[in-house]
């Protein structure tokens, strides 16, 4: 499998120098091996306009497709601007319904000029039964995409977004079929990831920072740019007053010397933080706010480095952007640069960074040899910086281009949506679906970023809260302190803020992955795994205008619960006794052997807990926390008995066969259908208990 897996299968007919218009030969993925790494092994020519090469895609009959493609408007065409991805729609194996109603104009859509042709990740589901995965890939000079005309032709470019001659070894596009979506998921990557030597890597290869375990806040959502030394240190104050238990705090935009918005300074602004950084972070304390981190640009600032700046050498090699500077002259001069942004972050006494506005870059650099080694540089010196000067990483942002997305060597979190907005429907609607869709793509390397949110949002507040708890990812409040639903909060994390977590991210269930979500009708539904071979799945109400729909959970959707666990262990099997549902708001629920009936009513959802039956035993977890299995250390179930350790005290959920279960000095509360609450005092070293009929 290794050998076939590093094979590039690429033809050499397509190796002749100065191939820029389509070829002759055509890259089909109907072949009968399932799976490989379209490539050429001695390219050479001429970038025409950014272009190198294009070739003609022939593409197996589908019954429906997902085409991950940006856009922020016809004038930001991918992948030059890809500072969103969304999952355009295809159906009925016919590539032009990308640009038809209601897809093109969907209500949800940030971009509101309809699907852009260019795409860098496809998905399809085949009319023979089996799922197709495109992953287009990016090395050294080059990187590649798909381009759809609007009579449904589809091509694979490559392009270099610059004006020199690119040669070597060029790696186009790796591919996997597999009636499992998941195992196609899985192949496609394994296939990208040997073929990319080194320049990414799996998320479970990764270090996930272990501020990121516990709850944060940011200053964008409730600030914006309007920050200064008073107002951030009186925020940590409440932070503190307010009792919740907020470990780390996230300095965004605002704080820079910088002249519209290009870069002057590594120091923040002296008028709005006379002393420093001192006051904030004189703030840290080991049991309250433990971990500070700091926003920074890719680029320097949104319109790169300001030429009258006090960066020294480092100016020798910064390179025209736009009416400024910008990083990438060469591969050295840019890593000194990342070494003085990021050196700076770490020596104010920073743990973390925040890296943001990734992907714009190759909209910004124009008229070089190739920007996209320029920005294979820039991520790859970045990467390089944070992972030896910050010991709590990077989060990054903004960052759905292909060399972003294909450069993650050490980083374990990237945003994969649109920007959280309070009290904005429609994007709140697209941020759902954006964030757990594009996770099946980001999700195989990092750990996926639904951004920050608003607890005290009146639409959405704690809608929000469980999809964040369903990533895995880090979770950061952005309320004013003042405002912090506490209701909505306390469900995420323990007494010390440490966040409970499922195994692997929160994403689709095959079902939900090809439909528009907002027209359909239907739900949008999406599974996580957690502990105790448990699991957690949450259908939507996206429909727009909002509608009452319904829905149902089955034991079939169970087995989907392991698609994101890596290394990829399969679906997981259906225990012997079944498994039991508990709807969460509800505190009801039924043993799992009929389809359970979901209703939901305008834009909502519906949290459900999925939980093995061993020995006539169920064990829900923590009723008082969102993903409550994930609270119970060990289940020990046998005909006489149930032992059950918990991480801390808390109202415990059980399930019994028969019976009402009985543990010393703690009543039983019946919630009908065989499902107990047990009402344990909230303790911090957690307790041990043991249950008997």
């Amino acid at each position: 499998m290794k050998n076939k897996i590093a094979m590039l299968l690429g033809c050499s007919c397509l190796a002749a120098a100065g191939i820029r218009a389509v070829s002759a030969e055509v890259y089909d993925f109907s072949a009968s091996q399932g799976y490989g790494v379209y490539g050429l092994e001695n390219f050479s020519a001429k970038a025409e306009n950014g272009i190198l090469a294009t070739f003609p895609v022939a593409l197996p009959a589908f019954e429906r497709g997902a085409y991950f493609g940006g856009g922020l408007g016809s004038n930001f065409k991918w992948p030059r601007l890809a500072n969103q991805m969304t999952p355009w729609y295809v159906y009925d194996n016919d590539m032009s319904t990308l640009f038809a109603e209601p897809f093109s104009k969907n209500p949800c859509s940030t971009i509101g000029k309809g699907a852009q042709p260019q795409g860098m990740f496809a998905m399809y589901q085949l009319e023979s039964g089996e799922y197709l995965t495109l992953l287009p890939l990016i090395k050294g000079p080059a990187m590649s995409w798909l381009e759809t005309s609007k009579s449904g032709e589809v091509k694979l470019v490559l392009g270099s977004y610059g004006t020199d001659a690119v040669s070597g070894k060029m790696p186009l596009l790796a591919w996997a079929k597999d009636r499992d979506m998941y195992r196609s998921l899985n192949k496609a990557w394994a296939l990208a990831l040997e073929a990319l030597d080194g320049q990414t890597d799996w998320r479970m290869n990764k270090t996930y920072p272990e501020a990121m375990k516990y709850l944060g806040w940011c200053s964008w959502e409730h600030f914006k740019k309007k920050i200064n030394s008073d107002k951030l240190v009186q925020a940590a104050e409440k932070i503190e007053a307010s009792g919740l238990p907020i470990r780390w705090f996230l300095v965004d935009d605002g704080f820079q010397i910088e002249q519209k918005t290009a870069l002057k300074s590594f120091a923040p602004n002296p008028k709005k933080f006379p002393d420093g950084w001192g006051p904030l972070l004189d703030m840290r304390k080991e049991d309250k706010i433990k971990w500070f981190g700091l926003w920074h640009s890719y680029m320097g600032l949104w319109n790169g480095i300001h030429a009258e700046n006090d960066f020294g050498d480092l100016n020798k090699d910064f390179i025209p952007f736009g009416k400024n500077l910008g990083p990438g002259g060469s591969k050295k001069g840019t890593q000194q640069f990342y070494d003085g942004l990021i050196g700076s972050v770490a020596d104010y006494g920073f743990d973390f960074v925040k890296i943001d506005n990734q992907s714009l870059y190759n909209n910004k650099q124009r008229n070089v040899g190739s920007s996209v080694q320029i920005n294979s540089w820039m991520t790859e010196a970045l990467e390089n910086t944070v992972n030896a000067r910050l010991p709590q990483g990077m989060i990054n942002c903004m960052s759905q281009g292909t060399p972003q997305v294909l450069g993650t060597r050490y980083s374990a979190v990237s945003r994969v949506s649109l920007d959280y907005v309070l009290n904005d429907l429609v994007k709140a609607k697209a941020h759902i679906e954006q964030s757990y869709v594009c996770t099946l793509f980001q999700g195989q390397t990092v750990w996926p970023d639904h951004d920050m949110f608003h607890s005290s949002d009146p639409e959405c507040g704690e809608l929000m809260a469980i999809s964040k708890a369903m990533s895995g990812a880090p979770i950061y409040l952005s309320d004013n302190p003042s405002d912090f639903c506490e209701e909505f909060i306390r469900p995420l994390a323990y007494t010390d803020g440490e966040l409970l977590r499922p195994l692997a991210p929160g994403a689709p269930l095959p079902d939900s992955v090809m439909i528009d979500v907002y027209k359909s009708g239907k739900a949008f539904r999406v599974i996580a795994p957690l502990a105790n071979e448990c699991a957690a799945i949450v259908p939507y109400n996206l429909s727009h205008p909002a509608k009452s729909i319904t829905t149902e959970v089955t034991a079939a959707d169970y087995s989907h619960a392991s698609g994101m666990i890596q290394p990829y262990p399969g679906p997981w099997q259906l225990p012997k006794e079944g498994l039991v549902i508990f709807d969460w708001r509800k505190g009801t629920g039924q043993k799992l052997d009929k389809p359970y009936p979901v209703e939901l009513n305008g834009f909502s959802d519906s949290l459900l807990l999925l939980a093995p039956i061993r020995n006539g035993w169920a064990v829900v977890g923590a009723r008082d926390k969102y993903l409550s299995p994930v609270a119970v250390k060990s289940v020990q179930a046998t005909t006489d008995g149930l032992k059950v350790e918990m991480v801390e005290g808390g109202p415990l959920v059980i399930w019994s066969a028969k019976g009402t279960p009985k543990a010393e000095g703690i009543p039983a509360k019946d919630l009908g259908n065989g499902f107990w609450q047990f009402d344990l005092p909230v303790v911090e070293d957690g307790r041990e208990i043991t249950f008997n009929r």
